[in-house]
């Protein structure tokens, strides 16, 4: 699977994050922190994305990595804002870019060996391509944050979208964090064994911030992780992601089995969360030009 390379799907964002004594504004999306990940385990990636055309310096620090961009036309480009209060996080969606269509992905399809998919909204992914997927028969990897959020006056709140079902049908291994996986199960009405049973699903990871998290896989065998500490309080953005595209390289890279595919994604977890791995040089906008007008527009 990834020997031929892998496609990472969803919107490339224009984060800010507010912290007590600092505020920062960088690149963000799973596009940028799971797609830089693989590229740099020397994996062919390409993204598919859609970036408003003032928006587009921000690609050239994805190009640098030498990730291929698939994007489209879009008026806007997705913007978040962060809000972080302790270990606690509150966010806002001011802007959202068109959704990837499905001819964004199909000349995808025979360039490479999996696809990982992590809208960060509901409507992020249109559902022509999800068929399309289905279709092509590529292993799936599903991020389901964006499934399980409700954009309503622009915030951000918690509510499982009816589009998560069809992603999960055509999904071999599904990660969420805790609160994501308890609204999961509640909305299913389910408990974690039968919703892989229900949906063919061969693993599901779990994080659980400082708790480290678990895996269960379709035998019914769970294995725990523990997260490794990090001695000095960082920025959080994107350690799922990071984790996650660190979890498919352990497994299907370094054939790792599932507690060590863990292990070797909490490391890499915890050099990012420390400042040491994608490091603000290469993810703040401040080069890009457009900062100010951004910031401006995200206040």
């Amino acid at each position: 699977m990834l020997e031929k390379g892998i496609a990472v799907i969803g919107s490339t964002t224009i984060d800010k994050n507010i912290y007590d004594n600092k505020n920062q504004l960088k690149i963000g999306g799973v596009t940028t922190y799971s797609g830089i990940t693989y590229r740099r385990h020397g994996i062919v990636t390409r993204i598919v994305t859609n970036v408003a055309k003032q928006d587009l310096p921000i690609l050239d620090k994805l190009d640098q990595e030498q990730i291929t961009i698939q994007g489209g036309p879009t008026t806007q480009t997705t913007q978040f804002i962060n809000i972080f209060i302790g270990d606690q996080r509150r966010q806002k969606l001011p802007s959202t870019a068109s959704p990837i269509k499905a001819s964004q992905i199909k000349p995808l399809r025979d360039a490479v060996g999996c696809v990982h998919l992590g809208p960060l909204h509901p409507l992020d992914i249109e559902s022509d391509c999800i068929n399309l997927l289905k279709e092509a028969k590529l292993p799936v990897f599903l991020d389901i944050q964006g499934y399980t959020r409700r954009i309503e006056n622009a915030e951000v709140n918690t509510e499982v979208a009816n589009q998560i079902e069809a992603s999960l049908k055509i999904s071999r291994i599904v990660k969420a964090n805790e609160s994501e996986f308890e609204s999961v199960l509640q909305y299913f009405g389910t408990d974690l064994a039968n919703l892989l049973a229900r949906y063919n699903i061969e693993e599901f990871i779990v994080t659980q911030g400082k708790k480290g998290g678990f895996v269960l896989d379709d035998k019914n065998s769970q294995v725990r992780f523990n997260a490794v500490p990090v001695q000095s309080p960082g920025d959080p953005t994107g350690a799922g992601d990071i984790f996650f595209a660190a979890y498919i390289i352990g497994r299907f890279m370094k054939k790792l089995d599932i507690s060590n595919a863990c292990a070797y994604a909490a490391d890499l977890t915890a050099l990012q969360i420390s400042g040491n791995y994608i490091t603000e040089d290469l993810l703040g906008l401040s080069a890009v030009g457009e900062s100010d007008k951004i910031n401006k527009n995200l206040n």
